[in-house]
Parts: C-alpha cells; structure tokens; sequence
C-alpha cells in the first residue's frame, strides 16, 4: 500500500513541477479533411499560430492512407473507410506540408499558419 501511495504522490509531483498545462484535446480547434483517390480536400487549411489544433482525416478509399508530416510532427495511419485524429503542436507562422506517406509525391496538402 505504501509503494502505491508513494508512487501517486510522486506522480502529482511531477504533474505540478511541469507547469502549465496545454490546451486540452476538448478546447483544441478540429481541422477536418477527407481523403479520396489520392487528393486531400481540402488540401490546405489555415490555422492561427501559436495554437495548438487537430487535424481529422476521414479515410474515403478501401486502401489505408498514412497521414504524415515531419514538420508537424505527426504520422498515423487510417485504415479503409475510417477516421483518425491527430494533435497538432502550436506552430509558428509559415507553411507546413503534409502528405499521404503510401503516395508522397502524389497525395500532398498544406497547413498554412497565420
């Protein structure tokens, strides 16, 4: 009993040491984008800078599609006929692209930050 009281002190420890907290998933802007037959569309969307946001990708091909940006920091994977959610970090101003990673040079959007 002492080792998990210890172990829920030090986890409120470190929760209160790491300052404060981003916003939460629920207080995020939902960006939303489909995927069809190699094309994202929209295929650009503009968000604020210095908000975090998620981008929600609806999968409309059989075949899974890999949502991926280096830059943005995220890669996930849809499988047919479904959706994914993928958190975004606050970004500075600038362009940033992402792609499907089982088609890069063909299935290509952009986040525009403003």
């Amino acid at each position: 009993m002492r080792k998990l009281q210890f172990i829920a002190a030090l986890s409120g420890a470190v929760v209160m040491a790491s300052g404060p907290v981003a916003a939460s998933a629920d207080e995020m802007k939902t960006y939303e984008i489909t995927v069809k037959d190699k094309v994202f569309t929209p295929n650009e969307i503009t968000v604020k800078a210095g908000e975090p946001f998620r981008i929600k990708m609806t999968n409309a091909n059989a075949m899974p599609v890999e949502l991926e940006s280096s830059k943005l920091g995220f890669e996930k994977v849809a499988a047919g006929f479904s959706d994914i959610l993928v958190n975004v970090r606050a970004q500075a101003p600038g362009t940033y692209t992402f792609f499907d990673d089982f088609h890069p040079k063909e299935t290509i959007g952009k986040v525009v930050v403003q």
